[in-house]
């Protein structure tokens, strides 16, 4: 009986020799071209790098990061040989004892062809052929593996293959690989780090060390002892290696909310436009940006924070999702977000178990935990049963996370949108930029791509204009009701203030200071709406924009770029730098294929810029920034409202940054009462200001040296007296002081001299 098995083996060898010898000939025709691997430009991602050359993300059909062969160690070549190809450095390209062999256990057991593929069969496979497992394809395998061991070194050929094999969850090559188990280079990776790697490739999906580790340990353990007893590794190696866990990165900061996903969105678009999509995903650029990743993180979390805030001052709404109602258990429902475990300070998804009037059972996770009335009291509600009821799924913030239980708070998924951008206004980069609540909710850019009407924030142009062409911060202006014929519409026009009280004599700035319509609309008036425009243009703002009376007020639309950038004019000395998201591309060579260079602009003289900055500290000191204040830093800003309190910006500035906020609906639609620029934008500026303060020395704005301080009274614009109560060092370029002293007189023209008026706007 073994006599005739061995016989049966004996010829099936036989007659697989002479087939796979005459097989090869008929098959060496219509080959794809050796020559074509060199040339072969395998997919690469796209990466984009922070400010500090942290990478910050990046785009790709496949994620690929192909390095030289002197960049990836031996180590972890020895590894995938081991794991792959054990005679990789001794065949010709095939195995014919390895094919002989996989033909008559397939032929055996009446299977396709097994596979049995050297690396230099998988690398002609992966570049040339399709992964279908016929007879033909094999053939055609070995011939180009033949051909590619012909032209090229073993070590070309494993370079090729490890910056192409496919290693689970989109990552093709060593290096991506690396960066993505565990956060380092190809050539900082451990003995049991190759290993691992180098256990994926014969199935990536089933053997992922966050599907199946004690597997993936298992053949890692396995190429650790074959290793050493190649004599690639010493004993003493293996026994310390072996040891040693997977060490991967924890998928759950892994999956963790992206940062800058707006920002990172235009620097996509920008490249798209300018080499293409496919230079996009397959291209291997590396894009350098502006972004500071701690600040767009502040950004972000103060926009949410603000926008959250003020939509619970609108109140509760009713959860719109009941399970009951879909046939579900509240014990058995389950929440995707609830997948990549609970945090502290973030917020989820609760299903209702019981409720009570103090308190409710809510489910979340794995954990059960309780929701009291008290953690609800923004909703002003008298009892949790009138804002939900069993099986109801609400939004809760984990306010503390112990292990084994949670404490809450009741929290609500605004509906409100926003905007942040902060740019260096002695460079030009923009550091953060958020575009919206969310950039899964939305994708639309609201810091860049949304136009709205500017409110107050338009006045500082104005202002600064009026201070270049012969007012002072003293000059008194009348504000007191008064109506303009508008020569461009013809329309009478008479603007209002916001608290509907005026107030006679008042300086410019208190004018800006206070944000007083009619005296700004009076400025307008004096200098023409072109004049106004026309500085506007020298500001950086590109929007469309008309010669009405109403520009004072900020009747037309403009982006929160654009105003933002128009603000760095006043604590950069009267410059412009126009902003930029992108500092320099190179290719996947390292080519430089361009590089931002800075594009300055004067708009003012430094004395005018310093004027209007020490003006708009007053802002917050005095008027309607005052919740800045808080900051206890020198800084300067200006708010703004528009009717029906539809837009609420806050822009401002330090002596260096600047950075502006823009709150409201993408439909005009009412924020609600007195949701100023002051109440709903200012709040998300502070708190990012107040990250970008800490650990940061104080740092005054610069003085020009053609500037003198004048000791005036700040209501009547004259010089001092010792009777007058409210002083002020105004700045003034010199000549331009006031020659007056003030009289009490002077004071009965002013309506809240001695009881201050304050509204805010």
């Amino acid at each position: 009986m073994r006599n005739w098995k061995n016989l049966t083996i004996a010829v099936i060898s036989g007659i697989a020799v002479g087939v796979l010898t005459g097989v090869l000939l008929s098959y060496s025709r219509n080959l794809p071209k050796i020559e074509e691997l060199e040339r072969t430009r395998l997919a690469e991602t796209t990466q984009v790098f922070a400010d500090d050359g942290s990478i910050i993300g990046g785009f790709a059909l496949q994620k690929r990061i192909v390095v030289p062969s002197e960049k990836i160690p031996d180590v972890v070549k020895k590894a995938f040989v081991v794991a792959e190809d054990k005679g990789f450095y001794h065949h010709f390209g095939f195995s014919p004892k390895r094919i002989i062999k996989a033909i008559i256990v397939d032929i055996t057991r009446g299977k396709a062809v097994q596979g049995a593929s050297t690396i230099t069969q998988q690398l002609a496979r992966m570049l040339f052929l399709t992964r279908k497992k016929t007879l033909k394809r094999k053939i055609k395998e070995v011939l180009l593996a033949i051909q590619i061991e012909r032209k090229y070194t073993k070590d070309q050929i494993l370079t090729f293959y490890l910056n192409n094999i496919y290693l689970g969850h989109g990552i093709y090559g060593v290096e991506a690989a690396s960066r993505f188990y565990f956060a380092k280079h190809v050539w900082e990776l451990e003995p049991h780090q190759a290993a691992m790697l180098a256990a994926l490739p014969s199935s990536p999906a089933k053997l992922s060390p966050y599907v199946a580790p004690k597997k993936l340990l298992k053949r890692r353990n396995r190429i650790l002892k074959e290793m050493a007893e190649e004599g690639y590794i010493s004993r003493e190696t293996y026994e310390q290696e072996v040891k040693k866990s997977l060490d991967v990165v924890d998928i759950k900061k892994r999956e963790a909310r992206i940062v800058g996903a707006y920002f990172l969105e235009e620097v996509r678009k920008y490249i798209a436009r300018k080499y293409g999509a496919d230079k996009v995903y397959r291209g291997g650029l590396r894009v350098y940006t502006t972004m500071n990743v701690k600040m767009q993180g502040w950004a972000e979390q103060a926009l949410r924070d603000g926008l959250k805030v003020l939509d619970k001052r609108q109140g509760w709404r009713r959860p719109r999702r009941n399970v009951l109602k879909e046939g579900i258990s509240p014990e058995d429902f389950q929440a995707e977000e609830w997948k990549e475990g609970i945090e502290q300070g973030s917020s989820y998804p609760a299903v209702v178990l019981e409720v009570e009037r103090n308190k409710a059972r809510v489910k979340i996770g794995k954990y059960t935990a309780i929701l009291y009335l008290k953690d609800a009291r923004w909703t002003r509600a008298s009892s949790l049963r009138r804002l939900f009821k069993k099986g109801d799924v609400i939004l809760v913030k984990v306010e503390e996370n112990k292990g084994d239980s949670l404490k809450l708070s009741l929290d609500q998924e605004p509906l409100v949108e926003g905007a942040f951008i902060a740019i260096d206004q002695g460079s030009g980069e923009i550091k953060s930029m958020v575009g919206g609540y969310s950039f899964k909710r939305s994708e639309f850019n609201r810091a860049i791509q949304a136009k709205r009407q500017t409110g107050s924030t338009i006045k500082p142009i104005i202002y600064a204009a009026a201070l270049e062409n012969g007012w002072t911060p003293a000059s008194i202006i009348i504000d007191e009701p008064v109506s303009f014929v508008d020569p461009w519409t013809g329309e009478v026009w008479e603007p209002q203030n916001y608290d509907h009280v005026y107030k006679g004599w008042i300086t410019l700035r208190r004018g800006l200071e206070e944000s007083r319509n009619v005296v700004t609309a009076k400025l307008v008036a004096a200098l023409t709406p072109q004049k106004v425009i026309e500085y506007a243009r020298k500001f950086g703002i590109t929007s469309e924009l008309k010669p009405y009376l109403s520009i004072a007020l900020g009747s037309f639309e403009v982006s929160l770029l654009e105003m933002t950038s128009a603000f760095t004019v006043f604590p950069n000395s009267g410059v412009r730098i126009e902003p930029y998201f992108i500092r320099k591309i190179e290719d996947r060579y390292g080519n430089l294929l361009e590089a931002h260079h800075k594009k300055v602009h004067v708009v003012l003289s430094p004395e005018v810029a310093y004027q209007m900055t020490y003006i708009m500290e007053g802002v917050v000191q005095r008027g309607t920034g005052w919740r800045a204040r808080v900051l206890h830093r020198p800084v300067g800003g200006k708010t703004g409202t528009t009717d029906e309190y539809t837009d609420a910006w806050f822009i401002g500035f330090s002596p260096t940054i600047t950075a502006g906020v823009w709150v409201g609906f993408d439909v005009k639609k009412s924020l609600g009462k007195d949701e100023t620029g002051s109440r709903a934008a200012s709040p998300i500026w502070v708190e990012f200001m107040k990250k970008y303060f800490e650990g940061k020395p104080v740092e005054d704005f610069k003085v020009p040296p053609n500037i003198i301080f004048v000791k005036i009274d700040s209501y009547t614009g004259k010089l001092a007296m010792p009777f007058c109560l409210h002083t002020i060092n105004e700045a003034f370029i010199p000549g331009t002081e006031p020659k007056e002293f003030c009289s009490e007189e002077d004071h009965l023209h002013v309506l809240d001299y001695y009881h201050k008026i304050t509204a805010e706007e």
